[in-house]
């Protein structure tokens, strides 16, 4: 989150951890991609933020079912 530019990313690339240096906030830890853009559109909603993400983080993560009902939006 940066607070700054009004942004959230949603990310699982480590590469992205530098982000910290230049005013981001890492506000979740999750194994589940599911779960942390959740949190981030709960955010962003809230704080009337910007929404990123990675398509293809999310297309892995709903490719990824593990026996269990996927929702999209």
């Amino acid at each position: 989150m940066n607070p700054w530019e009004a942004r959230i990313l949603v990310t699982g690339r480590l590469s992205d951890l530098e982000l910290v240096h230049v005013g981001w906030r890492i506000i979740m830890v999750s194994r589940r991609w599911r779960s942390a853009y959740e949190t981030a559109r709960t955010l962003a909603d809230r704080f009337n933020y910007l929404l990123e993400w990675y398509l293809e983080d999310e297309r892995s993560a709903l490719a990824v079912n593990n026996g269990r009902d996927i929702k999209t939006h």
